[in-house]
């Protein structure tokens, strides 16, 4: 049994359990909240005693474990092969040493569903629920988790379509929403999430089947990734413009993207944006302004796609800003067809400094070329010169 620093402070939560309520009494103990009247574990005191329900006339233990966290003292809960969410609630709804915690895993169950409110009153830093066969989530789902709650996992649900963020809407702390490997192909509400903390955002490996929307309420959003998710386009309403700290966007491997629209990639002029991958989204075009406000040392990746022409004025203006730094445009695995509409790159040695791969039909890098290589073919254009001749 640890000790105890007892620190004269109390707490009053007025908890409605189920259909009663119940008076709650906290005083901080080592800075966190304790109800010294609440059950304890043997070994662990912030830890509740395991939950023994009766079925049927047999006493079965409630599968969820509570150990405790990292810093010694807040708790973690590991549930297991649960039988369905009524399970959870019974352990859940109930008085605790402390409501906080330092994470809630499920996984590996059946609960078809996460209902309102599912763990009482409890407060985890972090929630993951993962491998289990859930069907949907309610939106008042994690409501009493708001105060405390910064990273949401729920991952691996096969039979998942839908995700209520705006649900989330106001949590002060959440950091990190991570919905990937489920198959959500309803996220008609996500360009409503107003979070001012949100850091991530991680979709990968769903069913998306629609274009990625404008999102505008998420100041401190640094990464979104939407990796292989069936997406078939990108907003062309500036959908990233406002999102001035965002520093990483992953589209990699939506095959039905096919173009990237005029407005779709649009920076404002104080961006952070490092990264974008469109590798092997099946792009055979590029608009005129698809891209701007890039600073030279972003990356961005064409790579493994179906482009054959490199058009001016989609190209030019991102290469010319990348060579003034460290930034790269890859095209590597396209097949472009070396005519006169590509002479401009291929006759501007300083531009091809910014290029990783693309190569010409015959086989030929593009980078790699002679400035006048096409020259013979286009007399009008053979005039142009180095960028810094």
């Amino acid at each position: 049994m640890q000790s105890f620093q007892m620190v004269y402070f109390v707490i009053i939560l007025l908890v409605f359990a189920g259909c009663e309520a119940y008076e709650a009494k906290y005083e901080l103990v080592n800075g966190i909240p304790y109800n010294k009247d609440a059950p304890a574990h043997d070994e662990y005191p912030y830890c509740p005693p395991d939950k023994i329900i009766d079925i049927d006339g047999t006493e079965i233990t409630i599968p969820c474990f509570c150990s405790q966290g990292e810093d010694g003292f807040l708790p973690i809960f590991y549930c297991n092969d649960i039988p369905n969410t009524d399970y959870i609630t019974a352990y859940f709804d109930r008085p605790f040493p402390t409501y906080l915690a330092a994470r809630i895993t499920v996984s590996n169950s059946d609960t078809l569903e996460i209902p309102a409110n599912v763990f009482a009153d409890k407060q985890p830093i972090r929630i993951t629920w993962t491998n289990n066969f859930i069907k949907s989530v309610d939106p008042n789902a994690f409501a009493l988790t708001k105060p405390e709650l910064e990273i949401l996992e729920i991952q691996y649900e096969p039979e998942l379509n839908d995700f209520p963020f705006t649900s989330l809407n106001g949590f002060p702390r959440l950091r990190e929403l991570w919905l990937n490997n489920n198959n959500l192909s309803i996220i008609s509400d996500l360009a409503e999430m107003s979070v001012p903390s949100l850091q991530i955002i991680n979709l990968d490996f769903n069913n998306m089947a629609v274009e990625f929307p404008k999102l505008r309420f998420l100041p401190e959003l640094r990464i979104i990734s939407a990796e292989a998710s069936e997406l078939i386009g990108v907003s062309n309403d500036l959908p990233f413009e406002e999102l001035q700290k965002l520093e990483e966007i992953n589209f990699r491997g939506n095959k039905n993207i096919g173009s990237i629209q005029t407005g779709s990639f649009v920076f404002d002029q104080q961006t952070s944006i490092n990264n974008i991958d469109l590798s092997n989204c099946g792009l055979v075009s590029v608009e005129p302004g698809a891209f701007a406000g890039l600073l030279s040392n972003t990356n961005v990746s064409l790579k493994d796609n179906l482009l054959t022409s490199l058009p001016e004025e989609a190209f030019r203006v991102m290469l010319e800003t990348m060579i003034g730094g460290s930034g790269k445009l890859d095209l590597s695995g396209n097949d472009i067809v070396c005519c006169c509409d590509v002479n401009w790159l291929i006759s501007n040695a300083g531009l091809e400094a910014a290029l990783i791969g693309g190569k010409c039909a015959g086989g030929a890098l593009i980078n790699q070329l002679p400035l006048d290589y096409l020259a013979p073919l286009c007399p009008q254009m053979s005039s142009s010169s180095s960028l810094y001749s």
